[in-house]
């Protein structure tokens, strides 16, 4: 046994109890109060949705373009006023399955990423193979400067290429934000660091950018090769970016409304880990994939080459001349006239090394520009995003970082350190915000179930307990409440008897969690149909 369980009673006397019962009796009250109007949702007696079949062909839609000018208007006038009005409570996210996760579609797709897959990576079309054409056509998946080209084989690539002063920065970001990105199952350009050499560049038209002049103005090179980083595109036709809210009309297999999916809602928290700067329209890509009538659309992240904190280097250039000598008292007994203190510059001995801190606030972080997804982040998708992250090892991000092909022992040093410290902050903000079990296996009236912060190392067993109450369908509370005490990161709730012949024919099961006597905001639940006096899982919440 990996529990001890036993019956919850109320005190028999009305004496002082010591603070630890009485918390446990204030937490059933608040229970109790809090349940008296709680009516579960139920689920249908249904197989979990594996695939939301959203690639069914469809006709090319319409290419789709919004102004930044009408966007931010957008965002920061139209936005406030509708949110203002509304007093609806923001939804559960519409793309997830009756067992809470994202099923497989053109938006995620749930990869069991081992550590041999995660040093093979995405399987893409490979490293550019030289002469490569250069084309007009601007570069899309690249926040910062870039150029698009046309390989040997009429493969096409955007070129990622580094600032003059911080070789291998942008060119490393990109390739290890890629990796992580595509082992956490969101769709995203496969990214290849190559040497070229100017002459390998082309021009096919008039307007084609001066490649050779863009080399020359960033990172020396080496032996006269450039260092850049290859964004395999898929053979595709761009359609623009995903609208932050709403669905495309044109595209039939689009029908959960964007700011209402989770997969978009936690890229806050996939952001906040990776040090990705900014979120937003620009930062997807919807592409029809396939032939005239025989395609789909499929939505990319891109714009990967902000990550690990390579949009927020300031240098000593970057800093206004003659500003920022103002220190706390200064501007205290100027009453806040003195110039703000400038910037710290980043460092520059390790220039393949962005400004990623090891700290981060996962709840503070936000994107500079309103993004509603983000703005709708419920705990529920927080946690679903931490339960991603947490799952990605040591060595899954020490291979990613691999990919990035960076010959700095301590850059590469320093992205590992940063990224498993941001790791572990990230994962237990949002683990704290919900009840974070797992069901591991279910047979008769058994449940075993597993604590993820517990497995983690983000709790402890000695310091936890559950509360476990049934439900009928319609709210009413039936059986006897359990209270367990777990020894490990698995523990087990046997339904009772008298539950299951009063639940008629649905019963929830619901457990909270307590840490050092403070209870968890969300409970976990479980649903079951009763069928011939035999639970059938049906569906769980967070």
């Amino acid at each position: 046994m990996t529990t001890r369980a036993r019956l919850v009673s109320p005190p028999r006397s009305t004496t002082l109890v010591p603070a630890a019962r009485f918390g446990a009796v204030l937490f059933w009250v608040s229970l109790v109060s809090a349940s008296c109007a709680y009516r579960p949702a139920r689920f249908r007696d249904r197989p979990p949705v594996a695939d939301a079949r959203d690639m069914t062909p469809i006709p090319t839609p319409a290419f789709r373009w919004v102004p930044e000018s009408v966007y931010l208007s957008e965002v920061y006038l139209h936005r406030p006023i509708r949110d203002t009005l509304d007093v609806d409570p923001i939804p559960p996210a519409g793309d997830v399955n009756s067992m809470d996760e994202l099923p497989y579609s053109s938006w995620f797709v749930p990869r069991a990423v081992d550590v041999g897959t995660m040093a093979r990576g995405p399987d893409a079309a490979g490293p550019p193979r030289p002469p490569f054409t250069v084309l007009s056509d601007t570069a899309r998946a690249v926040a910062q400067a870039g150029f698009s080209i046309s390989d040997a084989r009429g493969q096409r690539y955007e070129m990622v290429i580094d600032p003059p002063d911080r070789p291998e920065m942008r060119t490393g970001a990109v390739a290890i934000a890629a990796r992580l990105v595509w082992a956490l199952g969101l769709n995203t350009l496969a990214a290849y660091v190559i040497l070229a050499r100017p002459e390998y560049f082309w021009r096919s038209e008039t307007g084609t950018p001066d490649v050779p002049g863009m080399l020359t103005a960033g990172a020396p090179s080496v032996l006269g090769s450039y260092r850049v980083t290859a964004l395999a595109m898929p053979p595709s036709e761009w359609l623009g970016y995903a609208p932050e809210s709403g669905t495309r009309k044109d595209d039939p297999n689009d029908v959960v409304p964007h700011e209402d999916r989770r997969v978009l809602r936690s890229l806050k928290v996939f952001a906040s880990w990776m040090a990705l700067s900014g979120l937003g329209p620009p930062k997807t890509m919807d592409r029809y994939v396939g032939g005239p009538g025989e395609g789909h659309v499929v939505h990319f992240l891109t714009g990967l080459d902000d990550a690990l904190g390579t949009d927020d280097v300031v240098r000593v250039t970057d800093l206004p001349p003659g500003q920022g000598g103002g220190s706390t008292l200064v501007r205290l007994f100027t009453l806040g006239l003195a110039p703000n203190p400038p910037r710290r510059p980043t460092q520059i001995e390790i220039p393949a090394l962005g400004e990623l801190e090891s700290d981060v606030d996962p709840g503070g972080f936000g994107p500079s520009t309103p993004y509603e997804p983000a703005d709708r982040l419920t705990s529920a998708d927080g946690y679903w995003a931490a339960k991603r992250i947490a799952a990605l090892s040591s060595a899954h991000i020490a291979l990613a970082i691999e990919a990035g092909k960076l010959s700095d022992r301590r850059a590469r040093q320093g992205i590992q350190n940063a990224l498993e410290a941001r790791r572990e902050r990230v994962v237990r903000y949002w683990f704290e915000r919900v009840t974070p079990v797992e069901i591991a296996r279910h047979e008769g009236r058994r449940l075993e179930l597993r604590d993820q912060a517990i497995r983690y190392g983000l709790a402890t067993a000695t310091t936890t307990d559950y509360y476990v109450d049934f439900l009928t369908g319609d709210g009413d509370r039936v059986g006897d409440k359990l209270s367990i005490e777990p020894r490990g990161d698995t523990f087990e709730v046997t339904v009772p008897e008298n539950a299951l012949e009063a639940a008629g024919d649905y019963l929830v099961v619901r457990i909270v969690a307590r840490r050092n006597y403070r209870r968890a905001p969300r409970a976990f639940a479980v649903h079951f149909s009763t069928v011939g006096g035999k639970l059938k899982l049906v569906g769980l919440r967070h």
